[in-house]
């Protein structure tokens, strides 16, 4: 039986939805941060990373909430495409799109929107104004963007300061 360590965030959420809809028989086991389970010596030695969640199936253990997805799909050959290199390719490629991009970045937002008042309290024209590239460099952003001052950018690329909030 698979033991599945979770709490109530985002990521183990993932998990405890992938092992319902594949019918997976696991055992749930809670992992509470605010107390600091995450890093009792047990804990640690299924997941040096003293994250959540992690599972243990029969002796293997997997950590990640993406590397735990593709290997409770691989187990129960759900939600996988047909096998093939091309397949197997783009599967890899979204599945490292959301981790490394779609997930921490709503994460942030999250975070910035219900948990950082004091973003807040500045007036939204205000915000983040030192780490705009313009402030740094009088005549526009260097020429990363496609031309030495924020006029000679490409048209795809749109000047710093317009973009809409």
């Amino acid at each position: 039986m698979i033991k599945f360590y979770f709490n109530g965030s985002p990521n183990p959420t993932k998990i405890a939805l992938a092992l319902e809809e594949m019918g997976l028989v696991y055992e749930a086991i809670p992992v509470d941060p605010r107390r600091g389970e995450q890093f009792n010596p047990d804990y640690l030695a299924i997941n040096p990373n003293a994250k959540v969640p992690s599972i243990v199936d029969d002796g293997v253990t997997v950590f990640d909430s993406n590397a735990i997805l593709l290997y409770l799909a691989e187990k129960a050959g759900r939600f996988l495409p047909p096998a093939s290199a091309a397949n197997r390719a783009e599967l890899l490629s979204w599945l490292m799109f959301v981790a490394t991009g779609v997930g921490p970045f709503g994460g942030q937002a999250v975070h910035f929107r219900h948990f950082a008042p004091e973003c807040k309290t500045l007036p939204r024209r205000d915000r983040g104004t030192a780490s705009r590239p313009e402030s740094r460099h009088p005549q526009g952003p260097p020429s990363f963007q496609g031309g030495d001052r924020r006029g000679d950018a490409p048209q795809h690329v749109p000047p710093p300061g317009r973009l809409k909030s």
